[in-house]
């Protein structure tokens, strides 16, 4: 028996890595919840106070706004994005902001009113007072859809009423804008809207009739069988299908609602904010620059009052309570820590970008068709970190391409971008319908061995409909 010293490496956890790792996971709301609850819980940490241009609202340097002096000098305005911009090759960053008045995003939405309040608001004007509370009632029933799902004598039970006083009040429901609202099924929804429409046209009554004894059978069977069925031509069933098609909405909730009126979007829609843009650099084409428009807006420092207060209460500087010391220390730390951490995400974050865009300058070029496949593990060995590091730094994040589109930042791990982008292509192209067999044939000559299934997987998340949809659709003359 001996005793001996080597030494030798090993991995140790430290609290800013667990802090570090996991506001890397945080997407951009998450971040800026974690930072206001440590504002909140810590005095220590504070915001750095940027004074900014009240035109451009770029940052001002000694009282002067630079940008607005020297974009006033030129002939052209200029877009310039009040965001910092982060430099590739330099790691500089520089302050810019559009000139003139800015251009709010915000002012382009749709209006916040609901479905539900429109359609209250129309009740109001056709319905008795002792009715509106019915009408209410009734619309708080609808679904996402537009459509009410419960049968009216056990909506009238509720109610207290008849069920033929409850059928009254929806049949004007029915009748307002959107027409078509508060239908049972997709079926009624279109009659009710066959019903409203201002003509009695041959097209409408063949329509009429094909929802009312072919509906099972409408987007299955030839034109030639429905004319067959409903006594028509297959002129007159083509009429009045591009009838149902350019005057009716089946989900009146959706498309009748929200493409012409206004309304706020789907409260289960999202509008994502780009944690990371790419743009290309004026007059160098090829290369990028990597933009993080938080990194900015988070300058985060420990409070310099707060560190010659912990000086002054010092115990070898005359300070007596010897606990109070101790505590403003842990929080002067716990704001370096945190400061830190928030610097090291936005490295991270930088580092991944810059290491993506070297290896995926095709895609940044051209497109989907020229994504190459790329995994989450040979990124991680790119960058020299574990996997599990590229994994949080990629969940929930978006970023902004040179066009302008804004896409998930897992899409630059999406191995089937360009066999959907052929797809797509193909379909585009066809001059007869091609079933999903025929596509993966088109795809083999261009070099992917694709089942069929896996190209009905791909289109049905394409949005594309099948060969005998669009076999329909050509027929009825869709663009």
């Amino acid at each position: 028996m001996k005793l001996t010293q080597t030494l030798k490496q090993k991995p140790t956890v430290s609290p800013q890595l667990v802090l570090a790792n996991e506001l890397l996971q945080f997407s951009s709301l998450e971040l800026e919840q974690a930072i206001a609850q440590e504002l909140a819980e810590n005095p220590a940490l504070e915001i750095q106070q940027v004074q900014r241009c009240s035109a451009c609202g770029a940052e001002l340097t000694g009282g002067l706004c630079e940008v607005c002096e020297s974009v006033e000098a030129r002939s052209e305005p200029t877009w310039r994005d009040a965001r910092d911009v982060y430099d590739g090759d330099t790691g500089t960053s520089a302050g810019y902001a559009p000139v003139g008045e800015p251009d709010d995003p915000f002012s382009r939405l749709p209006s916040s009113t609901t479905l539900a309040d429109h359609l209250l608001q129309q009740a109001r004007l056709s319905l008795p007072a002792e009715d509106v509370a019915v009408a209410r009632y009734l619309v708080g029933a609808l679904d996402d859809r537009g459509f009410l799902a419960r049968d009216a004598e056990e909506m009238a039970a509720d109610l207290g009423l008849e069920p033929e006083d409850v059928e009254e009040v929806l049949t004007i429901i029915q009748s307002l804008e959107p027409v078509g609202v508060a239908a049972r099924n997709v079926r009624e929804c279109l009659l009710i809207q066959l019903a409203e429409l201002p003509d009695d046209s041959a097209d409408r009554l063949v329509a009429e009739r094909l929802i009312l004894d072919q509906w099972e059978s409408l987007g299955r069977s030839s034109l030639k069988n429905l004319g067959r069925a409903v006594d028509a031509s297959v002129d007159e069933v083509k009429g009045a299908l591009r009838l149902l098609r350019e005057n009716c909405s089946p989900f009146p909730a959706h498309a009748g609602w929200a493409d012409t009126r206004e309304v706020g979007p789907d409260a289960g829609a999202v509008c994502p904010e780009p944690d990371v843009i790419i743009r290309e650099r004026e007059g160098t084409p090829g290369a990028y620059d990597i933009e993080l428009p938080k990194a900015g807006t988070y300058r985060l420092r420990v409070s310099d009052a707060y560190s010659r207060a912990l000086d002054d209460v010092a115990p070898g500087n005359g300070g007596r309570e010897t606990g109070g010391w101790e505590r403003w220390q842990e929080l002067c730390g716990r704001a370096r820590l945190f400061v830190r951490s928030v610097e090291q995400r936005w490295e991270t974050l930088h580092t991944l970008m810059r290491c993506l865009i070297d290896y995926q300058r095709d895609f940044l070029a051209d497109g989907q068709r020229s994504l190459k496949p790329l995994t989450r593990a040979q990124l991680a060995e790119f960058m020299d970190v574990h996997e599990s590091t590229v994994s949080r730094a990629v969940t929930g994040k978006y970023v902004e391409l040179p066009d302008r589109e804004v896409i998930p930042l897992e899409t630059f791990f999406d191995s089937a971008a360009p066999v959907k982008y052929l797809i797509d292509e193909i379909v585009a192209h066809e001059e007869t319908s091609l079933s999903d067999r025929a596509i993966a044939e088109r795809l083999r000559e261009h070099g992917h061995d694709i089942a069929r299934r896996t190209v009905a997987k791909y289109r049905n998340a394409l949005n594309i409909l099948p060969a005998s949809l669009r076999k329909r659709k050509k027929e009825l003359g869709a663009t």
